[in-house]
C-alpha cells in the first residue's frame, strides 16, 4: 500500500512506515504527530488539504469552518493558519499548536467525505461561519451555494438549496450566529452568476428600489420565444440590468452582447449595462441610473 503524502504516527504504523522513517532526514514534521515521510514542496491549498486528510483519519474529527470552506471553494476564503476541526465525538480537543478544535452538535447528514477528507457539508459550513461573519458575506455565500458557477464552472451542481438552509437553521436553534444566518437566508436568492450580481441586487434594495428578479428569461412579446436570460430584471417595466465582467471585453463576447442589446431593444426592453465603475461608493452610480430608468418606465418611488 502506498504511503499517503502526509500521515499521523498511528496511520504510518498501520501502513508499515516506521517511526524512524518519520524522523529521518527525508521526512518533514508539520504538526504534533503529523509528518511527511518524504519532504516536498506544496502550495498552500494542497498542504492544507493533506494535513486535514491526516488529521481526520481517526474518524473523531471533521474539517470545519474556514478549513471546510476552503475545501468546498467558498469565494474569498483562503487556507487558514490553523486546521479547523470539529469533534463529532463531542469531546473537547486539547489545544495543539496549528489546530483549532471545537465541539458541537454534528448530525451524520451534516458531514461527508470530500477528496479523502471528512468535512462538514457546504450548508453546515456556511452556518458555522455565521458566528464570525457579517450578514452581507453570508448572503453572498448563500447565493453561491445555490448557484456555485462563480468563476466559470458552469456544470457545477448547487451545493445547497433555500429549503436545505431553512431545515438546517430549524435544526440548530440557539446556535451562535443563528440570527445573522436567518437574516442572510431570507435575502439569498437562487440564480446569481457572480458576487457582483448579488452585490448589485442588495445595493438596489437597500437604497429603497424594487428588488429585481435574478437570471429570469426575457421573452419576445410577439413570438413568445426566449430572447435572453437577464442578470437582474424588472419584468413589469421591461428593464434588464447586466453586469459586464472582464470577459465581456473579448471579441466574441462583445459581438454577442451587441446582438443581445438589439434583440432587447426590438422587444421594447431597456437594457442597463454596468461595470466595476458603477460599483463605486457602494454602487451609488448604479443605484442612481437604475432609479432614473425605473421612473422613466412609470415606476413611482411613492408606490402610486
Amino acid at each position: 500500500m502506498d504511503t499517503p503524502d502526509i500521515v499521523t504516527v498511528a496511520q504510518a504504523r498501520s501502513l508499515g512506515t516506521s517511526r524512524k522513517t518519520l524522523r529521518g532526514r527525508k521526512a518533514e514534521r508539520h504538526l504534533h504527530g503529523i509528518y511527511s515521510p518524504v519532504r516536498r514542496g506544496r502550495d498552500a491549498l494542497t498542504l492544507h488539504r493533506s494535513l486535514l486528510r491526516a488529521a481526520t483519519f481517526a474518524g473523531t474529527d471533521v474539517a470545519s469552518h474556514e478549513s471546510a470552506a476552503v475545501l468546498w471553494g467558498f469565494p474569498d476564503v483562503d487556507p487558514p493558519k490553523d486546521l479547523n476541526l470539529l469533534s463529532i465525538a463531542g469531546d473537547r480537543r486539547a489545544r495543539v499548536k496549528g489546530m483549532t478544535g471545537r465541539r458541537g452538535l454534528v448530525l451524520p447528514e451534516e458531514t461527508v467525505v470530500l477528496d479523502g477528507v471528512d468535512v462538514t457539508t457546504p450548508a453546515r459550513t456556511w452556518l458555522d461561519l455565521a458566528r464570525t461573519s457579517g450578514v452581507t458575506r453570508l448572503i453572498l455565500w448563500a447565493d453561491w451555494l445555490f448557484n456555485p458557477v462563480w468563476g466559470g464552472d458552469w456544470d457545477r451542481q448547487p451545493l445547497s438549496t433555500p429549503d436545505g438552509l431553512r431545515t438546517l437553521l430549524d435544526r440548530h436553534r440557539g446556535k451562535p450566529g443563528i440570527r445573522k444566518a436567518r437574516l442572510a437566508a431570507e435575502r439569498a436568492r437562487v440564480g446569481s452568476d457572480s458576487h457582483r450580481e448579488t452585490q448589485l441586487r442588495l445595493a438596489l434594495v437597500d437604497a429603497g428600489l424594487p428588488e429585481p428578479a435574478v437570471n429570469q428569461w426575457i421573452y419576445d412579446p410577439v413570438t413568445g420565444e426566449r430572447i435572453h436570460r437577464g442578470d437582474l430584471t424588472y419584468d413589469e417595466v421591461r428593464i434588464d440590468l447586466e453586469y459586464e465582467g472582464e470577459h465581456h471585453s473579448e471579441k466574441g463576447q462583445v459581438q454577442r452582447d451587441i446582438a443581445r442589446s438589439e434583440r432587447l431593444h426590438q422587444a421594447d426592453w431597456l437594457e442597463l449595462r454596468f461595470s466595476s465603475y458603477h460599483a463605486r461608493n457602494n454602487w451609488l452610480p448604479a443605484i442612481l441610473r437604475t432609479r432614473e430608468a425605473l421612473i422613466s418606465r412609470g415606476w413611482s418611488p411613492t408606490g402610486n
